[in-house]
């Protein structure tokens, strides 16, 4: 129990006052001689024994009430963090902790709930001493302290607070309770109050309260109990990593009305290079979420920068989404051929073995065809040969080292596209462990017909065969394969077709998050007559369109806020990363950090960015590669969550409410009892004025 007014505790003093009044009011009696009262006496003593026990108790009670009165005037609390006899004086060290997450930015007719919690840190600030140590600690999913060691200028502290902005960042309560409890233990004040000011929405940092040093106090105050219905736009699908010009995309957008009671209606607009494509009236129930889908193309090749919105809320910060549509003017490929050459003696037979695959992928022989076609030989295979958002045509596949295997599984796993066409060398690669596993098999083996095996059960369903009608599938497995790789082990849902008879001739098998499709035949006039079939060009040129568009884009995009924002570095600028730089939409640059991987590639990575909008790599003006950031939109959820006692533990709480310098007061000097100690002086006097007649 502490004192506000601990000087009255001085005037205890005047309980003495009842004792020296008794004291000097007790009668003196004179002794007379008479005769004998023996048996009078002893009745007289036990009737003033009565007496004196009772004027004993008068006098107590006398004593305790001015006692009582004393303690009431000195204005007793439960709890003061100040020595009882001089309240404040004490220094402390106060910390305020303000939430600038997203959700803070929700309007209200007073303004955002932000601008009344800034208005409260200030409160807070008012309300601590004179030679209080104050800080504030700005906290979203990371928390930082505005002052190093603190301070005692309280405008100053305020000054700051008006400089806070909302951020776009979420909410980890937790962060700021620890960077608080530190500065605490970092302090040279024996105490510290930690004040938390926030909505405490149900965000997913479920906790509160933390690891606090000894004689500090956590107390939280919500700045509004209101829940507040909201709808945000949560994700951007966009499924294709490469686009071509003219060809239909399908955007799909997840939408959530956070409403557990109402049911909401709103247009839905998808905006590409600033110009409107599409738009949707969208009806969501009570706590619900959907998946919108627009389906657009654009006619121009080039990186497009596109955005989501919606009609404006009260948190309008996800009512807008960005994504990055890539268009490109042709598909890059890199054609490796896999067979020794050296070792051949036929000119003819050499030159035939990719002759055909490079006729079929660029017909022209352009560079500014459908296709950019580069030639490698498997043994000079580099990460700068590796087509970015392309494809690796590898034709015939020798034996290959552990080191060129495991970089164009690598290549797979990150994104990339292979397109296998298996030779039947009895060295080829496919005859390791290593590259069976790479290509979804358990076994294969060589495997010659002499009337040829001809195509059959094609999987129409898929996009590669899903081009042609049956008149062109039906000219396709007229063609013959007298020399091919007989595989088993492959799961019947990644066929695409089968030789009659003979198992599977088309697969396809995914690691990662890129795509391999096998051809288990090479295109060479010795091992049949496919390359000279009026379907091989067009076969070709579906499985390279397929594996250049179909593979989803990187779990991790949409990059978030607060997340390290990767760039996976084309292979030409893995080597040349010095005058790369990082442009935001709003104009700021950084340098990206550069992480080394195997094989000389690259990532260029920002760390945890912190606005919403578009990012450019660029070295000096040349535009490199594009990404956006979004908000993580788990705290658009606008509920309270419940502060019970199970919740908050120890921690003190201050419901918001008109007179916040009353209720900060209670919470931090205790609740006030004088009406306890003047109804326990009243009652005392009553008793003495009972007691004290009968005196």
């Amino acid at each position: 129990m502490g004192f506000l007014n601990g000087l009255f505790l001085f005037a205890l003093g005047a309980v003495a006052l009842p004792v020296l009044i008794h004291l000097l009011n007790r009668r003196r009696l004179r002794k007379i001689r008479f005769s004998t009262l023996e048996f009078i006496d002893e009745l007289n003593k036990r009737r003033m024994s009565k007496i004196n026990l009772r004027r004993w108790i008068v006098l107590l009670l006398r004593a305790l009430a001015v006692a009582f009165l004393v303690l009431a005037f000195a204005r007793p609390t439960l709890r003061s963090n100040a020595p009882f006899f001089v309240p404040g004086a004490a220094p402390k060290h106060v910390i305020v902790c303000l939430d600038v997450s997203y959700s803070m930015g929700a309007e209200r007719e007073e303004g955002t709930v932000f601008t009344l919690a800034r208005d409260m840190a200030k409160q807070v600030v008012d309300a601590s001493g004179d030679n209080d140590v104050l800080n504030v600690v700005a906290f979203s999913i990371r928390a930082e302290p505005l002052f190093e060691t603190g301070t005692r200028n309280s405008q100053v502290v305020k000054n700051a607070i008006d400089g806070l902005e909302v951020t776009a960042e979420g909410t980890s309560i937790a962060a700021a309770v620890d960077a608080a409890a530190g500065l605490a233990r970092a302090g040279d004040v024996p105490t510290a109050e930690i004040y938390v000011i926030s909505d405490f929405t149900e965000e997913p940092d479920s906790g509160l309260t933390g690891d606090l040093p000894e004689n500090t106090r956590l107390i939280l105050l919500p700045v509004t109990r209101e829940s507040i219905d909201n709808v945000s736009i949560d994700r951007v699908f966009t499924p294709r990593k490469l686009i071509r010009p003219g060809e239909s995309v399908r955007i799909g957008v997840a939408v959530t009305n956070h409403s557990r009671e109402r049911s909401v209606e709103f247009p839905l607009e998808l905006s590409v290079g600033g110009k409107r494509k599409a738009e949707k009236l969208v009806a969501l129930a009570p706590a619900s979420s959907a998946t919108e889908t627009f389906v657009i193309s654009m006619d121009e090749w080039g990186t497009y920068r596109g955005r989501v919105s919606k009609n404006r809320d009260r948190l309008p910060i996800d009512d807008d989404r960005y994504l990055v549509l890539e268009v490109s003017r042709q598909i890059p490929v890199t054609l490796v051929r896999g067979r020794k050459w050296a070792q051949r003696e036929d000119e003819a037979e050499t030159q035939a073995a990719y002759f055909y695959l490079d006729k079929a992928l660029n017909p022209r022989g352009v560079s500014e065809g459908e296709m950019r076609v580069d030639i490698v030989d498997q043994n000079a295979l580099a990460v700068t040969d590796l087509p970015d958002k392309g494809v690796l045509v590898w034709t015939d596949p020798d034996d290959v080292d552990k080191r060129r295997l495991g970089l164009v599984e690598r290549y797979v796993e990150g994104g990339g596209a292979v397109l296998v066409f298996l030779g039947t060398d009895p060295r080829g690669a496919w005859r390791g462990d290593a590259f069976l596993r790479f290509l979804g098999v358990d076994r294969a083996a060589a495997k010659e017909k002499t009337d040829g095996a001809v195509f059959t059960s094609f999987a129409t369903g898929h996009p590669i065969f899903g081009l042609f009608d049956d008149e062109e599938l039906e000219l396709l497995s007229r063609a013959r394969v007298t020399r091919f790789v007989a595989a088993s082990g492959i799961p019947a849902d990644s066929v695409l077709a089968y030789f009659e008879g003979d198992g599977p001739a088309v697969w396809e098998c995914r690691r990662g998050r890129g795509r391999v499709v096998v051809v288990a035949a090479t295109p060479d006039l010795t091992a049949g007559n496919l390359p000279l079939s009026p379907m091989f060009l067009p076969f070709v040129h579906a499985c390279v369109s397929y594996l250049a568009s179909a593979g989803r884009n990187d779990p991790r995009h949409e990059n978030l806020i607060g997340a390290d924002l990767v760039f996976d570095l084309p292979p030409r600028w893995s080597v040349q990363t010095g005058a790369l730089r990082v442009r935001t939409e709003k104009g700021g640059e950084a340098k990206p950090i550069f992480t080394e991987q195997r094989e000389g590639e690259a990532k260029a990575l920002v760390p945890g960015p912190r606005e919403v909008g578009f990012y450019t790599l660029v070295a000096d003006t040349t535009r490199v590669m594009e990404a956006c950031v979004n908000i993580d939109t788990r705290e658009s959820n606008l509920k309270a969550r419940p502060l019970d006692k199970k919740t908050i533990g120890e921690a003190g709480l201050v419901e918001p409410s008109g007179d916040l310098a009353s209720a900060l007061r209670r919470e931090r000097q205790g609740r006030e009892i004088y009406a306890l100690f003047l109804l326990l002086a009243a009652t005392a006097l009553a008793a003495e004025a009972l007691l004290g007649r009968k005196a």
